[in-house]
């Protein structure tokens, strides 16, 4: 800020009518009474002396700094704007050393979903896959042009690796060495992975009206991430699991059809006999899962695989254990 005074304080007092004319500043005919603006809004790259006081007549189209880039805002404290007062014999003083006027530069907005879009489109002129999506490593990146002119935004250089999918580009619009920004990220291959809609608890089953699809980055994906619904539909949740969160094969299980400490009909069938018993089982399972249970007549221990809900098959290897 101290060069820009510096710099634009000389420009002011080399073209200031009170410099050209050699007049002294004190001659009433030229003391002109303005008032000071609190925050102005130029869409142009000059800040001119009608922009900062109000009542400047003729001199109001004089230039006397460039103004912030597009989306920025300057700050110009009492110090500045008195020496402007000054220059140009304006009957204005700084009330108090914090007074100050704050230029705001308009812009016109291209959001980091239109970038996204131009550099995807090229990435994949580069040999990227057309399926993937572009993501920028700013997520909050986007470009701020200036406005009442239609600048052609594009893509000056792209630099591509293709084996990892990490990119750098320069974007570049207009025709100002300024008028370029450099930005880098990924091309990633995306994949739809089914997700929850409400947080579901230990235990519950998982129907199809709790599910939705949300596509995801594929190297984000865990190798057991589950991406079947079918795979999904039906199972119980080993854990509370969150809303539109990946859900792994870790996270779930097959619905428990006995659980430890139920009674269980134990069923022997051979081709000339069929033989049925009470147990006790000693672990939880779904159904498939072979588990212990204890025979209730003869405190046997019988592995047998659960057909239902306490319900279990003894193979015939065991038979002599249902006695």
């Amino acid at each position: 800020m101290k060069l820009l005074t510096i710099l634009f304080g000389l420009v002011i007092l080399l073209g200031s009518p009170a410099f050209a004319a050699g007049k002294k500043a004190t001659d009433v005919d030229d003391i002109k009474f303005v008032s000071l603006n609190n925050h102005v809004v130029i869409e142009n790259g000059v800040i001119r002396l009608g922009d900062v006081f109000q009542g400047t007549g003729e001199y109001a189209e004089r230039v006397i700094a460039y103004s912030p880039r597009p989306g920025s805002r300057s700050v110009f404290d009492a110090r500045w704007l008195k020496r402007v007062a000054l220059a140009f014999k304006l009957n204005w003083r700084p009330a108090s050393a914090a007074e100050r006027i704050v230029i705001e530069r308009d812009s016109q907005i291209i959001t980091k979903s239109e970038i996204e879009t131009i550099l995807h489109e090229r990435l994949v002129a580069e040999g990227g896959d057309a399926n993937a999506r572009v993501v920028l490593a700013n997520r909050s990146f986007r470009l701020h042009l200036p406005v009442g002119e239609n600048y052609l935004l594009g893509i000056e250089q792209i630099n591509f690796d293709n084996a990892n999918g990490r990119f750098s580009a320069i974007m570049a619009w207009g025709n100002g060495k300024d008028e370029r920004r450099r930005v880098t990220g990924r091309l990633e291959r995306m994949t739809e992975v089914p997700v929850l809609t409400k947080r579901i608890m230990r235990g519950d089953i998982i129907r199809a009206g709790d599910v939705e699809w949300l596509e995801l980055p594929q190297a984000r994906l865990s190798r057991n991430a589950v991406t079947d619904l079918d795979r999904l539909v039906g199972m119980a949740a080993k854990r509370g699991i969150s809303v539109g969160k990946p859900i792994s094969e870790s996270d779930i299980r097959r619905p428990l059809s006995v659980s430890k400490g139920d009674s269980v009909t134990m069923v022997l069938s051979t081709p000339i006999m069929r033989l049925t018993t009470k147990g006790k089982a000693l672990e939880s399972g779904a159904n498939g899962d072979t588990i212990r249970i204890t025979n209730s007549q003869t405190r046997t221990v019988v592995e047998a695989v659960i057909t239902g809900p306490g319900q279990a098959r003894v193979d015939a290897p065991v038979n002599l254990a249902m006695r």
